[in-house]
């Protein structure tokens, strides 16, 4: 898997699959704590005024505690987060999440990782977050499935 880049320095990296059931269920178990924490992380979401999320923290154990910034929500087929923690040292990166529905009651979900960089240093980063995502859609797949 390659990242790829484009002239302004923007580095990215996507992965996606094909899952079963309504748009609805599956917008639930992407961008609710409840929902997430189910399949990926222990998950807790701050609310804003509005009552869309503001903030979005995974908890992957006691050294790995995960905040990252809501930027956009646009229920229920996308939302963007950015986090200054994706990367020890490294850029912001921004993760872009889509659904879209598809045939016979089944939605493509995409995820995208992508950071700004003159320097392919930090690209192992974006190639294991992609790699890392087989997995763990293999576990939303699971989630949804039962």
């Amino acid at each position: 898997m390659a990242v790829r880049v484009d002239p302004s320095g923007r580095r990215w990296v996507s992965a996606e699959i094909q899952i079963p059931g309504p748009i609805s269920r599956v917008w639930s178990a992407l961008a609710t704590a409840e929902g997430i924490s189910a399949w990926f992380a222990p998950t807790s979401f701050e609310l804003g005024s509005d009552g869309a999320p503001r903030r979005i923290t995974f908890n992957f154990g006691p050294a790995s505690i995960d905040a990252v910034t809501v930027t956009a929500w646009n229920p229920p087929h996308s939302f963007v987060v950015q986090s200054s923690d994706f990367i020890p040292g490294g850029p912001p990166v921004t993760t872009k999440w889509n659904i879209h529905e598809a045939s016979n009651q089944t939605c493509e979900v995409r995820v995208q990782h992508q950071l700004v960089a003159d320097t392919d240093k930090w690209d192992a980063y974006l190639e294991g977050a992609e790699s890392g995502w087989l997995e763990f859609f293999a576990n939303l797949k699971s989630h949804l499935s039962s």
